[in-house]
């Protein structure tokens, strides 16, 4: 058996509330691309959020953002007072709009965009995840537990060939009986696919060329993703794989390349952005460590160099490798900074509340929380049995 280090291993350097406004035509060329996919949407009135006076307009008839990279061709008005619009694509929509009064533009129909299917539109009062909320995806059995101890190693997607050279940011989706991780190039924005092993079975590629890395449950129970090729959160509907932009920007400028993320129970997203997998794009926001409130709202945290985030079990905690640990409060408001200061490249956490390293990256799941996903570096991807569960 292998005890695990609880030792922080070097960081090796890998990988409040303003709202989100439409993307500036002049930076148009780096927004996330959106697939094709049948209908030509209308828009759909936008969820009104905590003491906003109205639901925001309609977004445009027409794709949220361009398929080629262009300029849109025409914008969708959202706002009404703190309120989020969004136009039912289901790729980026209309969003959010001013909480001062009047709109801000939401991104619209483009030339030359693909149309848009229906997609996760709200409506007015509904949360920004969705008619049925947020919800926890998943609990600790209560404890004591014992010393946390890994059983050996077993090598899973045995004959499966990567398309890329690199894993990283597993995560467990109990609903899929599956963990799910990123097949990438480092260094790299172009290509790259997501990754499905089901327990016990076989590895396959879910989704080609999305270029994603760090991934998560969503707080609505699908798969979230912090997204290097379209410069974007993303969530991915697991049954019919389409995707939404969740947040691409703050503050007026574009996330770089997001590399790591978690979500809260109550809706909140945390998450590292990183210039790892930038490329030769032109650099948006920089290093930071951003958070992303249930309603949408984008807010940098703090600057500088960052890589991976996990909760603690009571989630009370946020850990982040490179820069520290955040208490939070009951609303999932980062507070107050201190140790420890997670190391190495991504991290796991288990119900005991240890943080620990294996592989450059993993995740608890299987139905009792007591595998451990590795992947990294390279294609490795290798499972563990545990002692003590822990989270996905």
């Amino acid at each position: 058996m292998i005890r695990i280090d609880k030792s922080h291993r070097r960081w090796s350097g890998r990988g409040l509330l303003l709202p989100l406004f439409a993307l500036a035509s002049a930076c148009a060329s780096d927004a996330p691309q959106s697939e094709a996919s049948g209908g030509a949407p209308a828009g759909t009135s936008g969820a009104s959020a905590a003491g906003g006076s109205a639901p925001g307009a309609a977004g445009s008839a027409g794709n949220g953002l361009t398929s080629s990279g262009g300029a849109p061709s025409s914008a969708g008005a959202v706002g009404g007072s703190n309120s989020a619009g969004r136009d039912s694509n289901g790729d980026a929509g209309g969003m959010l709009g001013s909480p001062a009064g009047g709109g801000s533009s939401g991104v619209g129909g483009a030339a030359g965009g693909s149309a848009g299917g229906a997609g996760f539109a709200g409506t007015s009062g509904a949360s920004f995840w969705g008619p049925t909320g947020p919800k926890k995806q998943w609990s600790c059995p209560p404890p004591p537990y014992p010393a946390q101890t890994l059983g050996p190693a077993t090598n899973i997607c045995a004959g499966f060939t990567y398309n890329y050279g690199y894993n990283e940011g597993p995560t467990w989706v109990a609903s899929q009986n599956a963990f799910f991780f990123s097949n990438f190039t480092s260094g790299s924005n172009l290509g790259g696919d997501i990754i499905k092993y089901t327990l016990g079975g076989s590895c396959e590629v879910w989704l080609h060329e999305v270029g994603c890395n760090g991934l998560a449950v969503s707080p609505s129970g699908n798969l979230l993703a912090a997204c290097q090729g379209p410069r974007a959160i993303m969530e991915y509907d697991l049954l019919s794989k389409k995707g939404r932009v969740v947040a691409a920007m703050v503050n007026g400028k574009l996330f770089d390349s997001p590399n790591d993320l978690v979500a809260h129970s109550n809706g909140t997203v945390y998450f590292s952005n990183t210039t790892y997998e930038l490329g030769n794009r032109p650099k948006g926001l920089g290093e930071a460590l951003v958070r992303i409130d249930p309603l949408g709202m984008v807010s940098v945290v703090a600057s500088g160099s960052v890589n991976g985030v996990a909760l603690s079990p009571d989630e009370k905690k946020l850990y982040v490798v490179g820069q520290g640990t955040w208490t939070l409060d009951d609303n999932g408001v980062p507070l107050q900074k201190g140790e420890p200061t997670p190391g190495g490249d991504g991290i796991a956490v288990d119900c005991a509340g240890t943080v620990s390293n294996t592989g450059t990256n993993s995740a608890y799941g299987g139905p009792d929380g007591k595998t451990l996903l590795a992947v990294g570096g390279s294609t490795n991807a290798k499972i563990y049995s545990a002692t003590v569960p822990g989270l996905p």
